[in-house]
């Protein structure tokens, strides 16, 4: 029984980066959501410091407050890229096991 595990790991990795290519895009546009979320106060931030309204202190302590509340919010593309790479394990299995049982089969 010969059985090509060379092809069947090229259909399985295939399967897999669909998986990522399909969902990587969310992540992509959440990004930039979280981005764009933030650039308002950003740069009233910065346009207060360049003024002389806010001392190089309290800038300090606003942009460490943004950054808290970025890092919180990118803990949700931890989590969805976790989805992600679970997808893509998934696709890998199942067409390994796809591919070595419809081998298998052929071969008998």
């Amino acid at each position: 029984m010969d059985i090509d595990i060379g092809a069947i790991l090229q259909t399985a990795l295939g399967a897999a980066s669909d998986a990522v290519r399909k969902s990587a895009p969310q992540v992509e546009d959440y990004l930039r959501e979280i981005a764009h979320g933030h650039e308002a106060a950003i740069r009233s931030l910065a346009e207060a410091l360049a003024r002389g309204d806010i001392d190089e202190a309290t800038f300090n302590d606003e942009m460490d407050d943004e950054g808290r509340t970025l890092q919180a919010e990118l803990q949700a593309v931890a989590v969805v890229t976790k989805a992600i790479a679970q997808r893509a394990v998934n696709a890998f299995r199942d067409a390994l096991v796809d591919g070595i049982t419809t081998a298998v089969k052929a071969a008998l």
